[in-house]
């Protein structure tokens, strides 16, 4: 009996690739269950149709035509995404529980282990092209509740799903956040020569010059009113004397600008 040949031996033979490519795929191969075909189709040594063509001659199997081989009754067997994941599409029933498939690459191990898994069947390999079988499972496929209801979607749905929420809760994060800033330290704005500090119903102005105004409504005291001192010392005298005026809160407040001020 002849011996038959390796995959890359014909590869070889038939001038498609050099040796050197095939020991470079052999490399890259090391410690993974990527076949060789795969690897040199990834690496742009080699074409699909140029492999499938050179697996026919390997395994002595015609490559077929999907559509002319395609029975209606295992339209169902398969969902269209193990198909596209895969690139495998059904053909037809035989006895013995035996699914004839239709691949790209027969020797696909774990193709046909994870389609035999899915059915319950007894897989039989064919080859076809891989336009063939994309466009196969996109017509003779129909869409199913399984195409969304699966590991691999819910899988990118998840992902999607946990970035959006991330997202949210950087935005929310950042508002809360700003919100406890404005609640506690209000809000600082410059008009011309004065930089005015704004929170809890008061206003603080002060100018370049050195004059200082302090305006609002006290919590504890009736109307608005408007006072303006020389310097940053006459306002926390004023403060500390209207003390009973403010709120805590208006209180602890206005001495924290006055502490930003004089550390300036």
């Amino acid at each position: 009996m002849t011996k038959k040949q390796r995959l890359g031996e014909l590869l070889v033979s038939n001038n498609l690739v050099t040796e050197e490519q095939i020991q470079e795929a052999l490399r890259v191969q090391v410690g993974g269950n990527r076949r060789l075909g795969y690897l040199l189709v990834k690496m742009g040594v080699l074409t699909s149709d140029q492999l499938l063509d050179t697996l026919s001659q390997q395994l002595d199997v015609p490559i077929i035509n999907v559509a002319e081989e395609f029975s209606p009754e295992v339209r169902n067997v398969l969902p269209r995404y193990l198909c596209r994941k895969y690139s495998v599409v059904p053909l037809r029933m035989g006895e013995n529980n035996i699914l004839t498939v239709a691949m790209m690459d027969p020797l696909d191990g774990e193709a046909i282990e994870d389609v035999e898994a899915f059915t319950g069947k007894v897989v039989k390999p064919v080859l076809a092209r891989q336009e063939d079988l994309s466009r196969a499972a996109g017509t003779l496929i129909p869409f199913s509740t399984q195409d969304v209801f699966n590991a691999q979607v819910y899988s990118k749905v998840a992902k999607v799903a946990t970035l959006c929420v991330v997202i949210l809760l950087v935005i929310v994060g950042s508002l809360l956040y700003r919100y406890i800033q404005t609640e506690k330290f209000g809000t600082v704005s410059v008009v011309g020569n004065t930089t005015l500090y704004e929170n809890h119903d008061l206003t603080l102005a002060f100018e370049d010059n050195g004059r200082t105004t302090i305006q609002g409504h006290g919590a504890y005291s009736a109307g608005l009113y408007s006072v303006s001192f020389d310097d940053v010392k006459g306002i926390a005298r004023f403060v500390e004397q209207k003390k009973k005026n403010f709120s805590e809160k208006q209180y602890d407040w206005v001495l924290w600008v006055i502490e930003q001020k004089e550390q300036k």
